[in-house]
């Protein structure tokens, strides 16, 4: 594994960095929370400008074709401002699991739209459901030329605003489960905003008996195999995020320790606090190798889906540990909403909830490696 960035990635890098910087400072953020929608519309026009929302679309599908590891970077980079942005749901998820179906004319439609920055969200997790798609409990069912759809699914993000959803549906003839491809705009959907910890734009929607085309089932050979594989990448990006926003936690809290005094000099000069940020250090590199040793064997074509679960998996972790590291730091400070640290805090663990939590993940990783490691006994 390299451990050096191109030339090239440490550009974009950059790049990436001081756009966030100027046009979404934490000042920013604090602004859309307030938003219905959760989006900053400049901002986002911003990276559509410089071509980020094609970044992870093959070139073949009209994208730049970019390596995993770009792609996290990006994301590192967004993760340190906690910007809000549809890139994992849309331009990483859905654009993924579009670029696998057969259906060449949607395909192409929905991608090109994907690319200039428009945005599909994908609905798959349902209320008390299960995280394995086999058991998702939205179905529906085949007439001559069309389907009739029906179910719930809650934290779909950018819902107020996507073009269309991919929602992950029960196939009621099949019995196996699909994806369905259903614009906004469609009779029978009603999309309400969910309350959560991060005020990030999560909504819940009701599909009641919506019926599209049967060619807007999506047709791809070996779904759940491209299902593993699109949520392995967006484990990869979570975690990248999460290293970034752990980083910028930790860079709050420094600086904090040099400015602030007790007992007549500052508190980082004490042991506690000063073993604190240094094992804070320790973890975020020790996660940003993971992350990058994720993309890595992904982007050289090996198999990358137990690292990428790793690399989720203790990123969530260590980033919950360091905003909680920035709230003491701070002191009474910390825990009031006019300081920074509560905004890396309230997202460190919704971060680390969803999109797979620790549960899931630890059987996914036991899957990918205990269960393998029998196998070839």
């Amino acid at each position: 594994m390299e451990l050096d960035l191109s030339a090239e990635q440490l550009l974009l890098q950059d790049t990436v960095r001081q756009l966030c910087e100027n046009c979404f400072p934490l000042t920013a953020l604090r602004r859309i929370e307030t938003d219905p929608d959760g989006l900053d519309r400049t901002f986002w026009t911003q990276l559509c400008e410089i071509g980020v929302p094609s970044m992870p679309i093959a070139a073949e599908h009209g994208g730049l074709g970019m390596g995993m590891l770009d792609t996290a970077l990006v994301f590192e980079q967004l993760g340190r401002q906690l910007a809000t942005t549809p890139l994992l749901a849309s331009s990483l998820t859905a654009a993924s699991l579009l670029a696998s179906s057969e259906q060449t004319k949607r395909r192409d439609h929905w991608l090109g739209l994907i690319g200039q920055g428009g945005i599909v969200s994908v609905a798959a997790d349902e209320p008390d459901g299960s995280l394995h798609i086999a058991e998702t409990r939205t179905s529906f069912e085949r007439t001559s030329d069309r389907i009739r759809l029906s179910g719930v699914k809650h934290f779909v993000p950018f819902a107020s605003i996507a073009e269309g959803f991919l929602v992950l549906a029960l196939d009621a003839t099949s019995g196996k489960p699909a994806l369905v491809m259903i614009p906004r705009d469609t009779s029978g959907i009603t999309i309400r905003r969910q309350e959560n910890l991060a005020t990030e734009p999560y909504f819940r929607i009701e599909f009641a008996d919506v019926e599209r085309p049967t060619d807007d089932v999506l047709v791809m050979h070996d779904f759940q195999e491209h299902w593993r594989k699109t949520t392995a990448r967006a484990y990869i990006a979570m975690a990248a995020q999460a290293v970034g926003a752990a980083r910028h936690a930790h860079e709050i809290s420094l600086r904090y320790s040099k400015e602030r005094e007790a007992f007549g000099q500052p508190i980082g000069g004490f042991q506690a606090i000063a073993h604190y940020l240094a094992d804070g250090i320790v973890e975020i590199e020790g996660c940003q190798t993971l992350f990058h040793q994720a993309a890595w064997l992904h982007d050289h074509g090996l198999s990358f889906e137990a690292a990428a679960a790793m690399a989720k998996l203790q990123a969530g972790a260590m980033f919950r540990r360091i905003s909680a590291m920035a709230i003491q730091i701070h002191g009474g400070l910390g825990y009031t909403t006019e300081a920074d640290p509560q905004l890396f805090f309230r997202r460190a663990k919704q971060w680390q909830l969803l999109n797979g939590d620790d549960s899931f993940l630890e059987d996914e990783i036991a899957r990918l490696t205990i269960d393998t490691a029998f196998a070839d006994v």
